[in-house]
C-alpha cells in the first residue's frame, strides 16, 4: 500500500517506460528522444490534432477560437496582474506562436543564468532544434519576388534612422518555396511552401509552418510513441517503482477520470500549467509533500508587451508574409540605467480583427469612427516587444486550487517605460496611429504569449526545485522540461531555447538510465545555424560602450589675430559620445571635425581629428592634433596647445583661448609655419552655447553637460604649465 493507502503498482501494472504531460516545445523533444531511444511512451495532451485547413477563421467565439468555449485552440489564464495566452492542441504553442528561432545574448542574460544554460553551453543543442525545425531566414513573397510591406517599412525607418545594423530578418520555422505543391520534409510530414497570407498566429490553414506536429512529434511517433489527446492531466501520484496521473477528458467532463503509470514521468505541459500540477500535488492533493520550497518562484513574462497600429497610406499589405519577419534590438537609457529589448513588426491577421469587432463593445460606435478614418483592415500591424522583466513573479495556488500570480508591474517601471516609448517614435517616424490594447490602457494589465518560469533550478531542494537536467529533488523519474525551468526572461523568442533545454536534458536523462554514450540519431546531419540576431546585439553592445555615461557636443571658432600672415580660419565640431570613456582614457580624447581657411593655401578645406583635453600628466591644458588637404589636394597637419600660465580668472580665460600651432606638409617638403590662433568674446559666448547634452532624456542630456562642466572646470584649476 501507499501513504494515502491505495494499493502500489508493481512493474506490470506500469502502462509505458514513460508518460510525457504536455505536446508543447519541451514534452515533444522529450518524447521524441525517448521514443528514439528505445522507451515505449505515451503522450498526453489536452487539446485535439489540428490539421491545415481546420483552423477556425469564423468571426464567433464558438468557432473553435477559446479552450473556455468547446476546447478551442486558445486558452486565456487570468493569473491576476498578469494574463497568460496559451496555445492548445497536439503541438501546443507551436501551433500558434510567430515561428520566431531566436537566441538570446549572453552578455544580455540576467545573472541568474547559470552556466549549463549559457550559450557556450547549449548552442549545439540550438543547432539541433534548428535542424528538426528547419528553420531559416525570411524569403520574399513569391507573388511578387520582394520582401513584404512591413519588412520594407522597418528596414528603411531603422536605416533613416542610423540604427540599421541593430535590425535583421530572423530564422523562422517556416517552409518556403512552391505554394501549392505538397512534399515531405526530412520527418515524412506533407508541408508546401508559404503563401504570406500572414495567419501564423491563428494556425496555418495552408500547411507550411514547421510545428511540433509535424517535426519532433512526427519523429516521436514514428519511433513508436504513442499521442493520446483530449485529456488533461489534474493529479500526479507517486507509486511504488513511479508515478501515476490522473485525468479528465474535457470534452466530456462527466466521463470517468483515466489513470496511468510508469516509471519516468515528464511535465512539460507549460510555464504556468506544470507549476501549476506540482503545487497541487504539494499543497494540496500532498501526493509531492516534499518538493522544493522554491516552487513557484521566478515567474517572467519575457518582458512581453503588444501595441497595435494602423498606416493611413501603406506602400502594401500589411497583413502578409509571415507573422514576424524583422527584430530589431534596442538599449534604451532609462534613468541611470540601460534596458535591453528588441521590437518585432507582426501582423495583424484580418480574422483576428474580424474577430474583435464581433465581440468586444460599441461595434456601431467604432465602425462610424472606421467609416471617418477610412481605415483598412489590410493597413494594420503590431509591434511586439520583448525584454528582461524582473522574474520577480511568484505562482501560489487560489482559493480554487488554480494558479495565482503575485507580481507587482512597477518592478518593470524601466522596461514598461522604454517600450512605450516605440509607439510614439513610430507614430512620428511611419505617421502612423499607434495604441495599446485595453488590457493596458484601461486595466493596466500585460499580457504574455511567453510565461517562463515557476521551476527553479538548483543543486538541491533549498536552492531549486529540479537539478540541472530537470529532475525534481526527491524524486528520481519526475523530470520537468519546458519553460517553466528557465531562470528568467531570455529577451528573445524563446521557443529555441526551451527546445534546447530540453535536448540537454532528455539526452542527460537517458544517459543516466545506462545509455551513456547516447546521441540523438540525427546529430550526423547537424550544422550549424547563422544566427542573426547575435550582429544586431553586439551592434547594440558595440553602441552602449561608446555612449556609456551619455555625452556631449560643441562647436568653436578660431582665427589668427588680424593683420597676420597667413589668415587662418578654423570651424570645429567636437563629438563626445561617452564620458565614461573620456574620463577613463588618461588623454581625455575627443573626436574633432570642421573645416579650415588658410589664404593661399586651402579654402574651405575639411579638417579631423583629436583634442586632447586636460590629458593626464602633461602641462599643457589643450593638445590638437588635426590633418586636411590643400587646395591641391597634398596632406598636410595643423598641431598645437592651449597652456594655462596663471589660476587667476584673467590667466585661465587667456590660456583657455590662445592656441599655438604649428602647421606644415605630411610628406615633410618645405611650408607652413606657426599661427597663433585666438577664440574671441564673442567666440567663447558661442561656444558655451553651443554645448549640448547627448542622451536619450532631457534629464540625461542636462546631467551630461554638468558632468561635462565639472570636469572642465577642475581640471583648469588644477592646470599650470611649469615656469
Amino acid at each position: 500500500m501507499d501513504h494515502h493507502g491505495k494499493p502500489a503498482a508493481s512493474a506490470a501494472q506500469m502502462d509505458a517506460d514513460a508518460i510525457v504531460v504536455g505536446s508543447g516545445f519541451g514534452g515533444a523533444v522529450a518524447a521524441a528522444r525517448l521514443a528514439q531511444a528505445g522507451f515505449s511512451v505515451l503522450v498526453l495532451e489536452r487539446g485535439r490534432r489540428w490539421h491545415a485547413g481546420t483552423f477556425p477563421r469564423e468571426p464567433r467565439l464558438e468557432a473553435g477560437w477559446l479552450w473556455q468555449l468547446e476546447q478551442g485552440l486558445y486558452e486565456i489564464r487570468w493569473l491576476g496582474r498578469m494574463a497568460s495566452v496559451h496555445g492548445a492542441g497536439w503541438g501546443g504553442g507551436s501551433l500558434v506562436y510567430a515561428n520566431v528561432f531566436a537566441r538570446p545574448y549572453d552578455a544580455a542574460l540576467d545573472p541568474r543564468w547559470p552556466r549549463h544554460l549559457r550559450r557556450h553551453a547549449l548552442d549545439p543543442y540550438y543547432d539541433l532544434a534548428a535542424h528538426m525545425l528547419g528553420v531559416g531566414p525570411v524569403a520574399d513573397d513569391p507573388r511578387t519576388g520582394r520582401p513584404p510591406a512591413r519588412t520594407s517599412i522597418m528596414e528603411h525607418l531603422v536605416d533613416d534612422m542610423g540604427i540599421a545594423p541593430g535590425t535583421v530578418r530572423p530564422n523562422v520555422a517556416v517552409t518556403f518555396g512552391e505554394t501549392e505543391r505538397w512534399r515531405p520534409n526530412r520527418h515524412g510530414a506533407a508541408r508546401r511552401g508559404c503563401a504570406f497570407v500572414g495567419e501564423c498566429v491563428l494556425g496555418c490553414n495552408h500547411g507550411a509552418k514547421n510545428t511540433l506536429d509535424v517535426t519532433y512529434l512526427h519523429a516521436a511517433e514514428k519511433a513508436g510513441a504513442r499521442g493520446v489527446t483530449d485529456t488533461e492531466v489534474r493529479r500526479i501520484e507517486q507509486v511504488e517503482g513511479g508515478y501515476r496521473v490522473i485525468a479528465t477528458r474535457p470534452s466530456d467532463p462527466r466521463s470517468p477520470d483515466r489513470a496511468w503509470q510508469a516509471p519516468r514521468l515528464v511535465l512539460a505541459a507549460g510555464a504556468v500549467a506544470t507549476t501549476e500540477l506540482l503545487l497541487r500535488a504539494r499543497d494540496l492533493d500532498r501526493t509531492l509533500p516534499d518538493l522544493s520550497p522554491r516552487l513557484g518562484e521566478g515567474f517572467s513574462g519575457n518582458g512581453d508587451f503588444l501595441t497595435l497600429g494602423e498606416l493611413p497610406q501603406p506602400p502594401g499589405d500589411m497583413t502578409t508574409g509571415p507573422t514576424i519577419t524583422t527584430t530589431t534590438v534596442l538599449d534604451v537609457p532609462e534613468g541611470r540605467t540601460t534596458v535591453w529589448f528588441q521590437v518585432q513588426d507582426g501582423a495583424y491577421p484580418v480574422p483576428l480583427r474580424d474577430l474583435a469587432d464581433a465581440v468586444l463593445p460599441a461595434r456601431r460606435l467604432r465602425a462610424l469612427v472606421r467609416r471617418w478614418r477610412k481605415t483598412d483592415p489590410r493597413h494594420g500591424f503590431a509591434v511586439l516587444a520583448m525584454g528582461k522583466d524582473s522574474a520577480g513573479g511568484r505562482l501560489h495556488l487560489g482559493r480554487n486550487g488554480r494558479a495565482r500570480l503575485r507580481w507587482r508591474n512597477r518592478w518593470q517601471g524601466h522596461l514598461y517605460r522604454s517600450q512605450r516609448r516605440v509607439g510614439p517614435l513610430l507614430a512620428r517616424e511611419l505617421r502612423a496611429r499607434l495604441y495599446n490594447p485595453v488590457t493596458w490602457s484601461v486595466l493596466r494589465r500585460t499580457v504574455t504569449v511567453h510565461p517562463l518560469g515557476g521551476v527553479p533550478v538548483g543543486p538541491d531542494k533549498a536552492s531549486g526545485v529540479v537539478d540541472e537536467a530537470g529532475e525534481v529533488h526527491g524524486y528520481p523519474g519526475l523530470s520537468v522540461m519546458d519553460g517553466s525551468v528557465l531562470p528568467a526572461a531570455t529577451g528573445v523568442n524563446p521557443s529555441a531555447t526551451i527546445l534546447a533545454v530540453a535536448e540537454r536534458s532528455i539526452e542527460t536523462a537517458i544517459r543516466r538510465s545506462g545509455r551513456e554514450q547516447w546521441r540523438a540519431p540525427e546529430w550526423a546531419e547537424v550544422k550549424p545555424v547563422p544566427v542573426p540576431e547575435d550582429a544586431a546585439f553586439a551592434y547594440r553592445a558595440g553602441v552602449r560602450a561608446a555612449t556609456a555615461g551619455d555625452g556631449v557636443r560643441f562647436d568653436e571658432q578660431m582665427r589668427s589675430r588680424p593683420g597676420r600672415r597667413p589668415h587662418v580660419t578654423m570651424s570645429l565640431h567636437a563629438d563626445l559620445p561617452s564620458l565614461d570613456r573620456f574620463l577613463a582614457d588618461p588623454d581625455h580624447a575627443i573626436a574633432m571635425d570642421g573645416h579650415i581657411d588658410i589664404d593661399g593655401l586651402a579654402v574651405g578645406a575639411a579638417i579631423s581629428g583629436t583634442l586632447s583635453l586636460f590629458p593626464d600628466g602633461r602641462a599643457v591644458a589643450m593638445r590638437y592634433d588635426l590633418h586636411f588637404e590643400d587646395d591641391g589636394g597634398r596632406p598636410w597637419h595643423l598641431s598645437g596647445g592651449k597652456s594655462v600660465r596663471r589660476r587667476t580668472p584673467a590667466g585661465l580665460l587667456t590660456g583657455l583661448t590662445r592656441l599655438h600651432t604649428e602647421i606644415g606638409p605630411d610628406d615633410g617638403g618645405t611650408g607652413g609655419g606657426r599661427v597663433r590662433l585666438e577664440i574671441s568674446a564673442s567666440g567663447v559666448v558661442g561656444l558655451l552655447r553651443s554645448i549640448r547634452g547627448v542622451g536619450f532624456t532631457r534629464l540625461r542630456r542636462v546631467r551630461a553637460v554638468v558632468r561635462f562642466g565639472a570636469f572642465f572646470v577642475a581640471s583648469a584649476r588644477r592646470r599650470r604649465e611649469a615656469a
